[in-house]
């Protein structure tokens, strides 16, 4: 819903603004819509694209503000359901449906807020609301993939799994394009596929160990290549031997690791006062020329070697997203999962099988079970990389459906589901949100000029 409603604005400019997010050039079109808002406050579609801007940076606090001054001056179905999408990402799902509702009564052909409503009526666990929105809506836009994407995710809910594979199937079919329901599988044949013996990878190799502690309780891991471990890895390190370092080992593996990487990591944790630290690398499977596979390994590499890890180190073992920022002790968060094989962070409100299961907080315990898990997980991620070249969301969408099929067809492990909202000794400030690194939480601990 990127429509813009035409006011007494400077005309040009706005059509700039418009072509420059529509190519994702945020930068110059924020600086645009400033430029328009310092002489004309209140002009509303300058407002609109401001919010859309934020929008498409994930800055959902600031998108709400512009949509509300926008709509204060002038109510149109785009922008409020612009600011229905903007609830819905922030959780307050009431808001969000009013707001879509709303859009959709001003504009009862307005195909994505009736989609949008069917996302929050999934969130808010009202599937057959969502699919009888979805119904209605498809008289519309018989060929909108979004439509039987959406139906998929309240099916897989409602737990009619096969129907929601075949219209995750449609979904990649309309789309022509890779998009994420291409990634799902739910069927015997899918399982029997990453069943058995674990990913022909070869293990990492261990370039660094110290002497590990003598009542060490468990690993924490961080997974990254050579330019994010010095941007983020190095931040890392530093918080993590700041708050929780002691019965413990960090353990950083590093993909495709370059000549001076290990030792300068080996360096910033001496200085940080890091006493147990291992350091691993391995050279991805995928090429150069294959920068989104090779991307989507790196995400997923964790996994990959999870089954490997446990079994080395039999201790449990936390994964974290590199991007993180350690600020309180971790010895709370891997013993709220000691009585189950698994420790998953899931996602409230729910939304789909490649966003339900974040990836940025996994527990596995020394287990059959989770090793087992970790085994169908490794080769589910390394079959849909060879077969998406453009796939994205891979670890996640891997780790949520061999669960729903390990319990459909075999012994799935014991999960503890973990809320990332009640640790607050991790901050996630996520490389995707460039403008974090600027947030004086990431500075304490930024390794100089590693921005």
């Amino acid at each position: 819903m990127t429509e813009s409603i035409k006011d007494t604005g400077d005309d040009q400019v706005l059509a700039a603004i418009a072509q420059l997010v529509r190519v994702g050039n945020l930068k110059r079109a924020r600086k645009l819509c400033e430029q328009v808002l310092g002489r004309t406050p209140h002009d509303v579609d300058a407002l609109a694209w401001l919010g859309q801007i934020c929008m498409d940076e994930d800055r959902w606090s600031d998108a709400i503000s512009n949509f509300d001054k926008a709509l204060q001056l002038r109510v149109d179905p785009w922008t409020l359901g612009n600011l229905g999408n903007c609830y819905c990402k922030t959780g307050r799902l009431a808001e969000a449906e009013h707001c879509l509702r709303g859009a959709i009564a001003l504009k009862p052909d307005l195909v994505r807020a009736h989609v949008s409503l069917a996302v929050v009526l999934h969130g808010l666990r009202q599937f057959d609301a969502a699919l009888k929105q979805l119904e209605a809506v498809s008289q519309l836009a018989a060929h909108d993939h979004h439509i039987p994407m959406r139906k998929g995710c309240s099916l897989t809910e409602l737990g009619r799994l096969d129907e929601a594979q075949d219209a995750f199937a449609e979904a990649g079919q309309l789309a022509a394009r890779f998009v994420y329901p291409r990634l799902v599988a739910f069927d015997q044949s899918a399982f029997d596929s990453i069943s058995g013996t674990g990913p022909a990878i070869p293990p990492p190799q261990v370039m660094h160990e110290s002497t590990p502690p003598a009542e060490c309780s468990y690993v924490v891991l961080i997974s990254c290549d050579s330019a994010y471990a010095r941007k983020y890895g190095f931040t890392f390190i530093r918080s993590f031997a700041m708050h929780a370092q002691g019965n413990n080992i960090l353990h950083m593996h590093i993909y495709d690791a370059d000549e001076r990487i290990v030792d300068e990591a080996k360096d910033v944790a001496q200085t940080a006062g890091l006493v147990s630290l291992a350091i691993s690398t391995e050279t991805s499977p995928f090429p150069q020329v294959e920068k989104q596979r090779r991307k989507s390994y790196y995400a997923c590499g964790r996994l990959v070697h999870m089954a490997y890890w446990l079994k080395r180190y039999q201790r449990p073992v936390l994964s974290l997203d590199v991007d993180i920022i350690v600020q309180g002790k971790l010895a709370t968060l891997v013993d709220a999962a000691s009585a189950s094989d698994v420790g998953l962070n899931r996602r409230e409100p729910i939304d789909s099988p490649w966003l339900d299961v974040i990836a940025n907080i996994i527990i596995g315990n020394p287990t059959a079970a989770a090793i087992g898990y970790f085994t169908a997980v490794a080769n589910y991620a390394l079959e849909y990389i060879k077969r998406e070249g453009d796939a994205w969301l891979v670890d996640q969408t891997a780790l949520f459906c061999v669960l729903k099929m390990m319990n459909r067809y075999a012994s799935a492990p014991s999960v503890t589901w973990i809320s990332e909202s009640n640790q607050p000794s991790l901050w996630h400030f996520g490389a995707a949100n460039e403008h974090s690194v600027t947030d004086p939480r990431y500075l304490k601990y930024a390794v100089a000029g590693s921005r």
